[in-house]
């Protein structure tokens, strides 16, 4: 069951991209499914690597800002940072967390 409702929540915020979303909470994940604080940390520790809940939609979120300043350099880092859920200084910041690079450096090696 437990793993049935993990994958159910990750389809409906992959599908939805609802990780896009800049004011995405945990509560808007808990009330939409239903479930409990606990539950949805528990699905977390299981089923995601044990990663907090902003860790996790932070992870979709970078991913996506990845592909977006690989294949859409007609993109500003700002609007990428938008796009995706993030202001433009947390991009930056979890970017060169996950890459090792800041967004702009990672763009101009692509140069």
């Amino acid at each position: 069951m437990g793993k049935e409702l993990f994958n159910k929540i990750d389809s409906v915020i992959r599908s939805e991209r609802l990780y896009a979303n800049v004011n995405l909470m945990r509560e808007d994940v808990i009330v939409r499914f239903g479930i409990s604080r606990h539950r949805l940390n528990d699905l977390l520790n299981q089923y995601a690597g044990g990663v907090s809940f902003p860790q996790y939609i932070n992870d979709f979120r970078v991913k996506e800002a990845y592909e977006l300043i690989t294949h859409h350099p007609e993109m500003s880092i700002a609007e990428i940072a938008f796009e995706v859920g993030f202001t433009p200084p947390n991009l930056r910041d979890q970017f060169k967390r996950r890459y090792g690079m800041t967004p702009m450096k990672y763009r101009t090696h692509l140069e």
